[in-house]
């Protein structure tokens, strides 16, 4: 799928959030930590804000993020320099303060490094014309922690960090919350973030209706019911409120 002909909004961003042209990246250790229900968040965040962005899936066209929000998503192989090229084309594009999300899936952190430095993002955020975003969703295993070392010690200080507590899938995260990873990313100015747990039925529900969360709560053509369409407002509202007290490391 293009680009070209998949992003139905404004290439400038309307809202004042962005200073600069952003690249979020939405990250974590393996499957089932919640990746891309973050990334479905952030997406329904910045329409919000009525910010305009490309969003795009590198679980390719399978992909649960180009499901759900398909007028604004493309697949790409972030393991491939061409694959990867629409991203950092879209993003540092002269005309605007772009935005790019990415629901890049599990990789390790080298990887990452890989693709950003051989395209020259890294390069661009060291020198401070563009602004990255990890939005990293950790698990309630001791891999999680140490696979948000590895891509923390593969990445430096050049990115914001978002570490995620995703209640949704894990009810603790003590092993994160006593490593040194923690203190190192603290230390470099990362933010963290809870969400909530949505009820599992209403998550279902959503996820039936091939809808965004935010289409789900408010849609009356639909059959889900009120309680359910109540449900999803409140734990979206409550997922917004979290996102914009870590908004600094989005700039």
């Amino acid at each position: 799928m293009s680009t070209e002909n998949t992003a139905t909004q404004s290439d400038s961003p309307k809202g004042n959030l962005f200073d600069k042209p952003r690249l979020i990246l939405t990250h974590g250790e393996k499957g089932g930590v919640g990746k891309t229900t973050v990334a479905r968040v952030l997406a329904d965040f910045l329409n919000s804000k009525k910010i305009a962005f490309r969003a795009f899936d590198a679980e390719g066209p399978t992909g649960q993020l180009l499901r759900f929000h398909r007028n604004e998503t493309a697949a790409v192989d972030v393991g491939d320099s061409t694959g990867i090229a629409p991203v950092l084309d879209y993003v540092m594009d002269a005309s605007g303060r772009r935005v790019a999300l990415v629901d890049l899936g599990a990789r390790s952190g080298e990887d990452l490094k890989a693709w950003l430095y051989k395209g020259g993002a890294l390069e661009e955020a060291g020198a401070g014309t563009l602004g990255i975003t990890v939005v990293y969703v950790l698990g309630g295993a001791v891999d999680s922690v140490g696979h948000l070392k590895e891509c923390f010690h593969a990445l430096g200080k050049d990115v914001n960090y978002i570490i995620v507590k995703n209640f949704g899938v894990a009810g603790k995260f003590d092993i994160y919350d006593n490593s040194n990873i923690r203190k190192d990313v603290l230390a470099a100015g990362a933010k963290e973030v809870s969400f909530p747990p949505l009820d599992g039925a209403v998550y279902q529900s959503v996820d039936r209706s091939n809808l965004p969360f935010s289409a789900f709560a408010e849609s009356t053509g639909i059959n889900a019911g009120f309680t359910e369409k109540r449900y999803c407002r409140t734990w979206l509202r409550e997922c917004f409120a979290a996102l914009d007290e870590v908004a600094d490391n989005l700039r």
